[in-house]
């Protein structure tokens, strides 16, 4: 079977396989395999607050402890907007 793929896929692919010291067809079959399991497990249609959350602590994008941002509204609006506004006046 021939796939037809751009040329700098295939040349990532190619260049990925040979530090993996493995065959293309071996990385896409893991990575089909991978993609079909997590799609088994996740039934949802529509990614949810929850999902986001948890890609965002997978990414490593979370806050240790909770932060209160809705609280902070004020606070927020008065420091940083305003630093935010300032430096858009200055560019």
């Amino acid at each position: 079977m021939t796939i037809d793929i751009p040329q700098d896929v295939a040349l990532r692919l190619e260049e990925l396989a040979k530090r993996k010291d493995a065959d293309i067809g071996d990385l896409l079959r893991d990575w089909l395999e991978r993609y079909e399991a997590e799609r088994e497990n996740d039934d949802k249609q529509w990614a949810t607050l929850a999902d986001l959350a948890r890609h965002a602590k997978a990414a490593g994008l979370s806050s240790p402890k909770p932060v209160n941002t809705a609280g902070r509204s004020r606070e927020i609006l008065n420091t940083e907007f305003a630093d935010y506004l300032n430096g858009r006046i200055d560019r």
